[in-house]
């Protein structure tokens, strides 16, 4: 009993100081100033060194040092609230099912995502072309007066 209670709090203690429970920006934004747990721990772009897969250091066109955040927490949080449109089905899942369907969810939205994106793209193409198709003929009627 003695021997695994020190490895469970010795994991425990290794899992404390390498870990954060990230949240989104705009969580963090709305009571950081005075929940102290949140200002510690759930910063999404802490500036001590302690996620530095969060924050990146860049330079302006000035030539300054400007720190940026590396990942999009609302699109973390998009995506885990359609995932989480799945609980039901996943938590009654084994390990091996649950990291197979995870997977060929996210492939599957991926995909989507990536066909709107082009979508989008297309119909912006075509706007501009039909902007300026109408822009030349304005002008022709133009020069006719």
């Amino acid at each position: 009993m003695l021997l695994r209670r020190s490895i469970t709090t010795g994991s425990w203690n290794r899992w404390k100081q390498t870990s954060r429970f990230i949240v989104d920006s705009y969580h963090y934004n709305n009571h950081r100033a005075t929940d102290l747990l949140c200002q510690k721990w759930c910063n999404p772009a802490p500036r001590d060194g302690s996620a530095p897969n969060l924050v990146v250091l860049e330079w302006d066109d000035k030539g300054n040092p400007v720190y940026k955040r590396a990942f999009n927490t609302q699109a973390c949080e998009q995506l885990n609230s359609w995932l989480g449109g799945f609980e039901s089905i996943l938590k009654r899942m084994t390990p091996g099912n649950f990291d197979w369907f995870i997977h060929a969810m996210l492939f599957h939205h991926t995909k989507q995502v990536l066909k709107r994106k082009d979508q989008r793209a297309k119909n912006e193409t075509e706007e501009d072309n039909d902007d300026n198709e109408n822009n030349d003929g304005n002008d022709a009627s133009i020069e006719e007066i």
